[in-house]
């Protein structure tokens, strides 16, 4: 997988390549759109007064060098902001386009106010308007589905959830008695079939090729959509159409359809027949989910998508980053499994019981502050004119954000802010004030992983109990250690995106566990 494709390609190239095989017309249409996009850069400045971070040079026509230099190094452009500005507003060349960058101040004043719209804001960053990208569009009632079937009966999910934990960890992971490597992919896999479990049923969730078929095509969807990044908006929507790599992506998203076909017309056939016999038949799954929130006519293939993106790759990049920073604290697995043991041998595989966990819930807590998936957050784009306590103006049209590094790394919050304490969120929960600001699920203005106020994650109760249920199996059935050169292996950053490095590995092995989990009560 290419870690860096905006910075590692150049507008001159992507024109070739589409040149290839395309007509003199359509490459005589492209040149005349980036004529007109220089004239699109240089329109209306909405904030003069304010200060450019990254400006543009005077010989420079775009942002585009800029914005290919935040794509490559953005967390030491934010904490420059960050240091400069202070608590001021400040203007930012993103690759995204240009960003007003607010300070954490204002965040309390406008975490609710729905002039900020969120997901028109995520749906232009990642282009869910242009054909092959449509399960990236987060509009539908996402919400509203995870509340009904994913939240109020987690109680109901857990058994089915851990019974699926130990099938996949079996099949994927193995049961090694000798150090064997296993990278993110494999945690990913895992994972993937325990969300299934959910979402498309025990008959389906191991389906081999619609996992093939799904991760193809999310891991394609992301190269592009940092790729169409680099070009102004109003030119997507005509590079989306001659690029050979969209094109691809759209014949992996029919591939998807074509996968699900068949699962779709047998439980139709089985619905239909049972009605003949006078029965109900209802299979409780996302698909059934999603029609019964959206609609009958709702694509399937793309709602199973749209799901695994929001809950599948959020979870095993949480879980991956859980592991490795565990591995390279060996001295806390002991202290994990005792807890495992003694929660779970006394209160069962009960969601009341992974609310007990808090020396696990308080890791993982710690590993999404210091690596959280972006390194920007409340990002929003503003639907009419804001103005705030201080009299600043956000107007209509801006994108705004605040430096998420800033807060995740304030010392006045968090003392030694760069060392990975296990520890830190049991110790602020016996603070004042600090009890319901502690915990995993917990959405706050000092920490942000499963975002903030109004358009705080809904899936974010459903991923932190599959979470533990995953690192539970995990700590009683394995020992793990990071590979040979992988111990120091820093995170990669890629514009707002800030993800674990992807040549991480770990070595594992089986261990015989003191409790078996299948034999709990649920």
């Amino acid at each position: 997988m290419e870690l860096n494709p905006i910075a590692n390609s150049s507008q001159a190239g992507v024109l070739q390549a589409f040149a290839t095989g395309t007509s003199a017309w359509h490459v005589s249409l492209v040149v005349t759109a980036l004529v007109l996009a220089i004239f699109a850069f240089g329109s209306r400045d909405k904030y003069p007064d304010l200060p450019w971070l990254n400006p543009k040079g005077p010989t420079e026509l775009t942002a585009a060098k800029r914005r290919a230099e935040f794509f490559a190094k953005p967390r030491e452009i934010l904490q420059e902001g960050s240091q400069k500005f202070k608590d001021r507003p400040y203007k930012l060349h993103t690759n995204n386009g240009p960003v007003l960058i607010i300070p954490p101040k204002y965040v309390t004043e406008l975490k609710s106010d729905r002039r900020l719209d969120f997901q028109l804001q995520s749906n232009e960053n990642a282009h869910s308007y242009l054909p092959g990208f449509e399960p990236f569009d987060g509009s539908v009632k996402m919400s509203q589905l995870v509340n009904r079937y994913l939240t109020k009966p987690l109680v109901s999910l857990t058994g089915p959830i851990s019974l699926e934990a130990t099938e996949s960890l079996r099949d994927v992971f193995a049961e090694p008695k000798e150090w064997t490597q296993i990278s993110p992919a494999d945690i990913m896999r895992v994972v993937s079939r325990m969300s299934a479990r959910i979402f498309m049923g025990k008959e389906h969730c191991n389906d081999p090729e619609w996992i093939e078929a799904s991760s193809d095509y999310t891991m394609h969807a992301f190269q592009i959509i940092f790729k169409l990044a680099k070009w102004p908006a109003f030119l997507r929507r005509l590079i989306n159409s001659l690029s050979p790599e969209s094109v691809r992506l759209r014949q992996k998203l029919q591939r998807c359809r074509d996968v699900l076909r068949p699962h779709i017309e047998q439980r139709k056939m089985a619905i239909i027949e049972a009605k003949a016999r006078g029965e109900e038949l209802r299979y409780d799954d996302a698909i059934t989910w999603f029609e019964e929130v959206i609609g009958p006519d709702i694509d399937p293939a793309i709602s199973q998508i749209t799901l695994s993106l929001v809950a599948i790759h959020t979870t095993s990049d949480l879980l991956t980053q859980t592991l490795f920073d565990l591995a390279k604290n060996p001295e806390l697995l002991a202290p994990l499994r005792q807890e495992v043991i003694d929660v779970l041998s006394a209160d069962g595989l009960k969601k009341s019981a992974f609310q007990k966990l808090v020396l696990m819930d308080s890791c993982l807590k710690e590993s999404q502050r210091l690596r959280p998936v972006f390194n920007a957050y409340f990002v929003r784009r503003a639907l009419a004119d804001v103005v705030l306590s201080d009299g600043f103006r956000i107007k209509k049209g801006t994108v705004v954000a605040m430096d998420g590094i800033r807060v995740l790394l304030d010392e006045d919050v968090y003392p030694e802010p760069h060392r990975y304490n296990p520890y830190r969120f049991i110790e602020m929960r016996k603070t004042p004030g600090g009890e319901n600001k502690a915990h995993l699920v917990s959405a706050t203005a000092e920490h942000f992983g499963f975002g903030h106020g109004i358009y705080a994650c809904p899936g974010r109760f459903f991923a932190a109990n599959e979470l533990k249920i995953a690192l539970a199996h995990m700590l009683l059935k394995y020992d793990w250690k990071p590979a040979e050169g992988c111990e120091d292996l820093q995170p990669v950053a890629a514009g707002f995106h800030y993800a674990y490095n992807p040549n991480i590995k770990l070595l594992i092995k089986r261990r015989k566990e003191e409790l078996d989990l299948d034999s709990l009560e649920f």
